[in-house]
């Protein structure tokens, strides 16, 4: 397959599955602030509730990979566990009032996929480099 074009074609489907959790964490936190669930809780279950959404959608569509399943949901959950600090970090600055409300869940959007694209592809799901046989 054409390097650039499978780039192209990672960085898209990225973007998209993304896109779709991205939103879907969007929603779901601020439906759940509205129903009365505490900013930090309801970002908090709203990730937990979409993490195997994305592990699939990555995996499948946007990474192809063959990997061991075990081993990429295991990496998949470390890099899950450095976002959800990082989820931590900003609500507990919400809730000390630098920002709140829709604002949290903006800084939470984005800054998390972007950190995701990096260690997904040099770590997560990435293909081992074969060893070339020079004699």
């Amino acid at each position: 397959m054409n390097i650039a074009f499978e780039r192209a074609r990672r960085i898209s489907t990225f973007a998209m599955v993304g896109f779709f959790n991205t939103a879907m964490y969007f929603a779901l936190a601020n439906i759940l602030v509205k129903i009365g669930v505490s900013e930090t809780i309801a970002a908090y279950a709203a990730y937990g509730a979409l993490m195997p959404v994305s592990f699939i959608g990555h995996r499948k569509l946007t990474f192809l990979s063959k990997g061991r399943l075990g081993v990429e949901w295991l990496r998949f959950c470390v890099v899950q566990t450095t976002n959800i600090t990082i989820i931590f970090v900003v609500t507990n600055l919400s809730r000390s009032g630098h920002f709140s409300g829709w604002l949290t869940f903006a800084i939470i959007s984005v800054l998390i996929p972007m950190l995701n694209f990096l260690l997904f592809q040099l770590w997560v799901f990435a293909v081992p480099r074969q060893k070339s046989e020079d004699r």
